[in-house]
């Protein structure tokens, strides 16, 4: 089946369109579970894959895989707001916190992906490599590692969140901290990007590398700043309970997932093109900020797509 050529814009349109489908479909079915499970998490938890499914259907109908990625961003503060108004959550000072940490992150991650998508003619190397790879299990692959993985990812990040919002904690130091973390994590996957782009157009045609601004400090800053991001989360949850509690295997299996499999994949396709990007890794660290082992006068890193947060 071949695709109709759509402009970005026409393509963005048809896309919103998909997942405010998607979300009402996950309504539906978190209104229908309630008769079967009385747990508020299960049931949004099983509305949130119905959705996913959805988006993943849509991707199969047009053979592209992509249109599941601003699924990570846009989700999440729809869960949350959510379950403010399911459970009548009164808005403290803390709760207040938490929502605007996630929608300014929500909202810089979204509009990032659409600034480097061009339509639904594009779609992420690593999946079009995936599949070329092992042809034979792509629907698998496609399905549990590029779309329902991360929704559980995420979602598991959420729950510390939402119990913080049940507990309806005010002002706390340890919160404001959580809190300063959230807002400085989008700070530096915004000044990232940023910087990352400005190369780009500074170095348009060229084979060039960068390593400049947080780039010279962390070989993944925008990666960082993701990890960064839920851990915040997670400290303003421990504020609230004081409990160290299951809730740390949330921000931990995101670490993972950025230090054993994104990382390792980005990396990979880079040193295939790149042999000098060796020195590069020897030198940087590899995902938290820190001083060079050495400084070097030339540009060795590879700019390469990182636009998703996977």
């Amino acid at each position: 089946m071949s695709v109709p050529k759509f402009t970005k814009r026409q393509s963005a349109l048809i896309l919103l369109i998909v997942y405010l489908m998607a979300v009402a479909i996950g309504t539906i079915t978190y209104i229908v579970t309630g008769y079967i499970w009385t747990s508020l998490i299960v049931q949004m938890l099983v509305a949130d894959i119905i959705a996913t499914l959805f988006v993943f259907g849509f991707g199969l109908l047009i053979r592209n895989s992509s249109v599941y990625d601003p699924y990570w961003s846009v989700i999440p503060p729809l869960i949350l707001f959510a379950f403010v108004l399911i459970l009548d959550v009164r808005i403290t000072l803390g709760s207040a916190m938490l929502l605007a940490g996630i929608t300014l992150w929500a909202t810089r991650l979204t509009y990032n992906w659409y600034l480097n998508w061009e339509n639904f003619a594009s779609q992420d190397w690593r999946y079009t490599m995936i599949r070329k790879k092992q042809p034979k299990i792509w629907f698998l692959s496609n399905l549990f590692g590029i779309n329902l993985m991360p929704t559980l990812i995420v979602f598991i990040q959420l729950i510390g969140a939402v119990r913080f919002l049940q507990s309806e904690t005010g002002f706390d130091l340890l919160i404001l901290i959580g809190f300063l973390i959230t807002l400085s994590a989008a700070a530096i996957q915004f000044i990232a990007d940023r910087q990352m782009m400005h190369f780009r157009l500074t170095h348009s045609g060229q084979k060039a590398c960068i390593e400049e601004g947080l780039w010279k400090y962390s070989r993944h800053p925008n990666y960082f700043g993701e990890v960064w991001l839920w851990w915040g989360v997670w400290l303003m949850y421990f504020g609230a309970s004081r409990t160290l509690d299951l809730t740390i295997i949330a921000p931990i299996l995101m670490s993972a997932l950025f230090l054993f499999i994104s990382i390792p994949m980005m990396e990979k396709k880079i040193l295939a093109t790149r042999p000098e990007y060796q020195s590069y890794r020897e030198r940087v660290s590899i995902l938290i900020p820190f001083f060079p082992k050495s400084v070097s006068n030339s540009l060795e890193i590879v700019s390469e797509e990182e636009n998703s947060s996977l």
